[in-house]
């Protein structure tokens, strides 16, 4: 007598993991982020060359041993101008991501990236801005770039897994 392949001596948990496999394989998804949207991608990475562009102006560097190599620019309108507008580029990008379902990690973040725009600010009338200054902004901008790549390599798996459509 010949056994099928899932008989009753298979565990249960196998067995059902057996059945749901081909559901999962044959293109059903649920999506748990809302899709990618292009423009707030070149809008992100637009504000992240902007915000790197500006730090390489006016953060301190140190080398190796901790040593001062540049001293950095102090805080003026140029540097006022440049939060300002990155405050302005981020609420953008808030509203736009506020209409989108699914979309909660991503607002977070760029709340989270406004409080780090006033954060660096704030230290840098104080004084001249340092890598350790700026760590937590820097550390926001990953998460919202991270944010932006999953999506993009989400919707890049979509459309390529997803049949060709037909040309009746």
């Amino acid at each position: 007598m010949q056994r099928s392949p899932l008989s009753r001596s298979t565990p249960a948990a196998f067995r059902f993991l057996a059945l749901l496999l081909p559901l999962l394989l044959a293109g059903c998804s649920v999506l748990f982020v809302s899709p990618y949207d292009e423009m707030t991608d070149r809008a992100v990475s637009e504000l992240v060359t902007k915000t790197e562009t500006f730090l390489g102006r006016y953060a301190a560097t140190t080398n190796e041993m901790g040593k001062l190599v540049k001293a950095g620019r102090p805080y003026d309108d140029e540097a006022a101008k440049f939060y300002n507008e990155a405050r302005g580029a981020t609420a953008a990008i808030l509203l736009r991501s506020e209409q989108k379902d699914k979309n909660n990690e991503e607002i977070q973040i760029l709340k989270d990236l406004s409080q780090r725009y006033d954060a660096l600010e704030a230290s840098h009338r104080l004084g001249r801005i340092t890598t350790s200054s700026a760590a937590a902004l820097h550390r926001t901008e990953r998460a919202l770039l991270q944010v932006q790549l999953t999506k993009k390599h989400i919707g890049t798996y979509k459309t390529s897994s997803s049949p060709p459509a037909s040309n009746l």
